[in-house]
């Protein structure tokens, strides 16, 4: 029988758990925390497939908790579930590195379609062994998410994994911006801005590698090697 994924859900608000545990715990294996400051504690004795964090909490709101886990936990999916509409909410949860975020109400199937994909996006060979792409001296482990350049392991950003893995897989192809927002943030409006911030970042871990990413004016982004 295959494995349920496991979702760890942190909200305040003890209804809300309950309609959570109601919607998803035929689909996930739930852990649901009701006060944020015990999801660090939960980390560190336990796994999880992907966590569903609530956005304004009274303890502690739901990106300064994020920072407190994502540098020990870089490959674990994050996804905001708030109802805060703003775009500036939206945006800033996508540029610390959340891989989703998803403004309520949300139909059901499309949250757990949502929860599915960021689980799943795991690269693997078709032998089922760990994918590795090496180009010019830069490695690109898909399993950790990582990356290495002489010998130097780089950790990676989910968003910035997937960023750099399409790139790498297909070389010399271009890539719109469009596509590449609709890869990461399906179903979201992103400004494009925040694509820029992403590579921007990328491009500063992966030097002297970076000189490979190209901008094309008007079109988008390539890996341009030879």
């Amino acid at each position: 029988m295959e494995r349920k994924m496991h979702v760890t859900i942190v909200d305040d608000m003890i209804d809300n758990l309950k309609t959570y545990n109601e919607m998803l715990s035929e689909t996930f294996n739930l852990e649901l925390i009701q006060n944020p400051l015990n999801l660090l504690d939960f980390l560190s004795k336990n796994e999880t497939d992907l966590v569903l964090l609530d956005l304004h909490m009274p303890e502690i709101n739901g990106f300064d908790l994020y920072l407190k886990f994502k540098d020990t936990y870089t490959e674990l999916p994050v996804i905001f579930l708030s109802g805060d509409p703003s775009e500036e909410s939206v945006i800033q949860g996508l540029n610390l590195g959340a891989d989703d975020f998803i403004v309520k109400p949300v139909p059901l199937r499309e949250l757990i379609a949502r929860i599915q994909n960021k689980i799943s996006f795991k690269p693997t060979s078709s032998t089922g062994v760990e994918e590795t792409l090496t180009i010019d001296g830069f490695k690109l482990y898909c399993d950790m998410q990582m990356a290495e350049i002489n010998q130097t392991k780089i950790q990676l950003t989910p968003i910035e994994f997937k960023i750099i893995y399409l790139l790498a897989k297909n070389p010399n192809k271009v890539f719109s911006r469009d596509y590449i927002t609709n890869l990461l943030w399906p179903n979201v409006h992103v400004q494009n801005q925040n694509i820029d911030t992403h590579l921007s970042n990328l491009r500063k871990k992966l030097m002297p590698f970076s000189r490979y990413i190209k901008t094309i004016k008007s079109r988008g982004y390539i890996l341009r090697i030879g």
